[in-house]
């Protein structure tokens, strides 16, 4: 028992001095490591300590410095390291980690992150998904990061050709440009461009937002948007609320449950006024198979807030009552914009909207208010109250002034208008074929006809539309009933062409929309 008890004893006596021995062992070794280390430190180009990951390979050009950034390598350093006009060239097919963070220096020429397939994506061509063979793909980071955050101020970076996933369960922006918490104008970020570049949701989870376009001279052109679906919350593929542009949204393709495009929403410190904006050439569209699933949709083009913004062009498709009453278009000055929040000097022409609850809702009687908002060339086809679940009229108009609508055609189920809360003053209506469907031109509590153009449109002008189905009792002998479709001549309503044949009484008197389906949201 006595040799039991010394050696127990000489044991507790040996522990500690083997756990220090071990402890001097584990520091010697991160001495080593740091130490060898230091030399590949300064490396900016290398992965993690300069040891693991390959380096990037610089060469000269005489369009300037290509640095290719091989699969594994480090993008955030090429980044920070990277100068006016020098292209950082991603290997097509490779993985890049994110969040990259665009710095902000003293650029006067655009940093190009591009892939190195690039060749294979022509210019002016919109990209599509069968094409991410020839992408880079940059992944969002962890902990819902987004896969680019462009810094205060930061400027002139450019993608091309690149793939961008989604965030992690799809929660807020695969792309954030901008922070809202600036409190100077100077520090929004500037001259940032996404050309060919794919940027999508999970097929399961969907994705809060794409791109968080919160900056001046921001460009996004030729590029693909896709899942971009949220349950139980809205989801935009493109969004805007606290910078005033100028932005530049052409020729993509651009899917989103609640809004496509969005223009306010939210406020900002500096309660900027988003727009100076032209969207053109672009399909924004719902796919079919989101509906009667849990995303949450609501409308195709949305300004909650906007000024001098252009909407030239566009195809815009499917749209059903879900979470709204299904209206493909909606400007409205919206009070969780800011007290500022207006929506002023707004262009919608040369677009069709095809397959809708409901057309257009255009009101004004929150925050700022709503005035001058020109609907010219556009047609409306496929607003069915049955097939798409909502109330297929035309306008539903509140408390505005300054409202042109002429040259469009519209192939609708329900009311031309209802109208409601304040009137909408200096109304012109002119040049259109409409439907005069059971309630024409309907007003909230007054009815229809006379009653509610007094009421509603003060001081209004209704000339030279075709009101199908009309009665000149109501509208006077300045417009035009036939009685039915079939009496305006259409060249082809089966193939979607609403424009009018050689020999339509109506064409000479220029009334309807004259828009080629064929080059309307173009690739």
């Amino acid at each position: 028992m006595a040799i039991n008890s010394v050696r127990a004893n000489d044991n507790r006596l040996r522990r500690p001095r083997r756990r220090w021995h071990i402890i001097k062992r584990a520091l010697m070794a991160v001495a080593f490591i740091a130490l060898v280390a230091v030399p590949f430190s300064f490396d900016y180009y290398s992965g993690k300590l300069g040891i693991v990951l390959p380096q990037a390979e610089i060469t000269e050009t005489t369009q300037g410095r290509v640095i290719k950034v091989p699969p594994g390598g480090n993008l955030q350093a090429a980044v920070d390291k990277a100068v006016g006009g020098d292209i950082i060239e991603l290997q097509a097919g490779a993985v890049y980690a994110g969040q990259i963070t665009l710095p902000n220096k003293p650029l006067t020429d655009f940093v190009t992150i591009q892939t190195s397939a690039v060749t294979n994506l022509p210019e002016g061509k919109r990209v599509s998904p069968s094409q991410r063979a020839s992408m880079a793909t940059i992944n969002p980071g962890l902990l819902t990061r987004p896969a680019i955050l462009a810094a205060n101020g930061a400027h002139h970076y450019r993608f091309i050709g690149i793939e961008f996933g989604p965030t992690t369960k799809g929660y807020f922006n695969i792309i954030q440009i901008g922070t809202t918490e600036e409190t100077s104008v100077e520090q929004l970020p500037h001259h940032i461009e996404f050309d060919r570049v794919y940027v999508h949701g999970d097929p399961k989870l969907g994705q809060r937002r794409g791109i968080a376009a919160n900056g001046r001279h921001i460009k996004i052109t030729n590029s693909y948007f896709s899942d971009f679906k949220r349950e139980g919350e809205e989801s935009q593929a493109i969004a805007v609320w606290a910078a005033d542009g100028p932005i530049e949204i052409t020729n993509n393709y651009i899917e989103a449950a609640a809004e496509n495009i969005l223009f306010g929403g939210a406020m900002s410190k500096l309660a900027l006024i988003p727009g100076n904006a032209i969207i053109r050439d672009n399909w924004l569209n719902k796919p079919i198979e989101w509906r009667n699933t849990k995303w949450v949709v609501k409308n195709l083009f949305e300004i909650k807030s906007g000024r001098n913004i252009r909407v030239e062009n566009n195809l815009m498709t499917n749209n059903w009552g879900m979470a709204q009453e299904g209206h493909a278009i909606v400007f409205f000055s919206a009070s969780d914009s800011g007290e500022r929040a207006v929506v002023e000097d707004i262009e919608f022409v040369n677009n069709i909207v095809r397959g809708s609850a409901s057309a257009m809702t255009i009101a004004g009687g929150e925050a700022g208010g709503g005035r001058r908002v020109t609907i010219r060339n556009n047609v409306f086809e496929d607003i069915d109250s049955k097939k798409w679940d909502g109330r297929g009229f035309f306008l539903k108009p509140s408390s505005w002034d300054g409202l042109v609508i002429e040259n469009n055609t519209v192939i609708h189920d329900g009311s031309i208008t209802i109208a409601y809360g304040g009137p909408i003053r200096g109304f012109i209506f002119r040049n259109n074929i409409v439907f005069n469907n059971e309630y024409s031109f309907f007003g909230d509590g007054i009815g229809v006809g006379k009653p509610a153009l007094v009421k509603y449109f003060p001081g209004s002008t209704i000339t030279n539309n075709a009101i199908i189905g009309g009665d000149e009792r109501d509208y006077g002998k300045l417009n035009f009933y036939p009685r039915s479709i079939n009496d305006i001549g259409f060249a082809n309503p089966a193939a979607n062409d609403y424009r009018l044949r050689g020999d339509s009484q109506y064409k000479t008197r220029n009334i309807g929309a004259n828009l080629d389906p064929k080059t309307v949201g173009a690739k």
